[in-house]
């Protein structure tokens, strides 16, 4: 049986709730019969997330890595095709670290492809009728930090690991919540869940 390790975000940004965890939190392994699934929560801390992904790899030794985020303001799910090697972030972390420019890996190369097949992931996620598409930029934030981070253990171990990144949209709940007379984007819950769960199905 293949082994699924999915991860989702804590709650950044001065907001108490991520989509990102509500989303992980609600799929149930049971769901998956021909796979294992192993689930874990993650630091919004740039400096700790490099070692926290490494640690699950040689913990749980899974076929396919599938980690979620928040991209706050977009429409879609977006399927990420690329990780930068940068660190530049617009906000603090929440271990209060704002680098502005420099390597995550300063021997790493400059980009990883995701070794996922995001095409055939949208298009999995597609059939749950939620907008979705392939996205060439994560930003330059945690969400990239710990696709390179990941990326690069895989690569640095010749580990055969397939790994995928999802950005999600805020919940219609938390948008509803926001304070600004210009409500942001948003998609329900139930249906970024039920993106998340096909997009484990059609992992390849």
């Amino acid at each position: 049986m293949k082994k699924v390790l999915l991860t989702a975000f804590e709650p950044f940004g001065g907001r108490g709730v991520n989509p990102a965890l509500q989303v992980m939190e609600a799929l149930k392994p049971a769901a998956f019969k021909s796979l294992r699934l192993h689930k874990a929560a993650l630091p919004v801390s740039g400096r700790a997330i490099g070692p926290k992904i490494r640690s699950l790899i040689a913990e749980f030794k899974p076929d396919y890595i599938i980690s979620l985020g928040l991209a706050e303001g977009e429409a879609a799910v977006r399927v990420e095709r690329f990780a930068l090697n940068i660190l530049d972030y617009r906000i603090k972390d929440n271990a209060g670290w704002r680098p502005e420019g420099g390597l995550i890996q300063p021997s790493g190369p400059a980009a990883y492809f995701v070794n996922s097949d995001p095409v055939r992931m949208a298009a999995a996620i597609a059939g749950t009728g939620a907008p979705v598409y392939v996205s060439n930029h994560a930003g330059a934030y945690v969400c990239n930090t710990l696709m390179y981070e990941a990326l690069h253990a895989l690569a640095a171990g010749g580990l055969k690991t397939k790994f995928a990144f999802i950005h999600l949209p805020l919940t219609t709940v938390m948008a509803a919540a926001e304070k600004s007379r210009a409500i942001p984007p948003s998609l329900p819950l139930e249906l970024l869940v039920q993106a998340a769960a096909a997009a484990i199905k059609g992992i390849k």
